[in-house]
């Protein structure tokens, strides 16, 4: 899917990235011009690059973001536009202060896309579920249809499946879902959902698949209503007590 490659090209942009201001930054704050002239003049275009891809992918991802941009990314996007260009600016004028200071940042925008808060703290037990992927736990559990996310409930809801059926949905889960939220649902990719601690209800993980939510697409068009309810019935059997 495009918005997958999208995903893992703007992580691997963000990490080239800031793997080589920290080396860079390393070397001025230990006074070592010489070796910082010599990795400067090196990499002067991957720095470019690299900062073009991380504008651009970004800004793509931005563009497939389903729902209201929640006030963390924003910040975290603002912050990104401003560390960019200032630690490039930081280190060729070897000024320390400034390559400190872009340090800071990004190690701020770290913890904030990690925890999707602006105090990088928990909130409670949601701030992962409003990362762009499947099932998202921003409504509390209901109980559809009697459905309890017991272990006993995820071995009926196996049962009620099917072999065919389980493996049909699992099979889809593998080609659409797995990338970024792992085979066992515990992967997170690029901040996706950690679907073993997810608490959505059946119907609404069924809605979230069908309309997407996030940088998620949404399935509608790809997937049945019988390959969404059964795409959205394996995914709670992923849940861990």
């Amino acid at each position: 899917m495009p918005f997958v490659a999208f995903l893992h090209a703007h992580v691997l942009a963000v990490v080239l990235f800031l793997f080589l201001f920290a080396a860079k930054a390393l070397l001025l704050l230990l006074n070592k011009r010489a070796a910082l002239h010599k990795v400067r003049s090196k990499t002067r275009a991957l720095d470019m690059l690299f900062g073009t891809l991380i504008l651009l992918t970004g800004g793509y991802l931005l563009f497939l973001y389903n729902g209201g941009i929640p006030t963390w990314l924003i910040l975290k996007i603002a912050l990104v536009l401003v560390a960019v260009p200032l630690g490039m600016v930081g280190i060729r004028r070897e000024n320390k202060v400034l390559a400190t200071l872009t340090l800071l940042i990004f190690l701020y925008v770290y913890g904030v896309a990690e925890t999707k808060t602006l105090v990088m703290g928990k909130d409670s037990g949601l701030a992962q579920n409003t990362a762009p992927a499947t099932p998202e736990a921003d409504a509390v559990e209901t109980g559809d249809a009697g459905l309890s996310q017991s272990a006993s409930a995820q071995a009926a809801i196996v049962a009620a499946m099917g072999e065919a059926q389980l493996a049909n949905a699992k099979a889809i889960y593998d080609q659409l879902c797995a990338n970024c939220h792992g085979a066992d649902g515990t992967k997170g990719m690029g901040g996706a959902a950690i679907l073993t601690a997810c608490h959505l209800s059946l119907n609404d993980r069924i809605r979230v698949i069908e309309e997407g939510r996030g940088l998620m697409p949404g399935f509608g068009d790809q997937l049945t209503e019988q390959e969404q309810e059964a795409l959205a019935a394996y995914t709670i059997t992923l849940k861990k007590e």
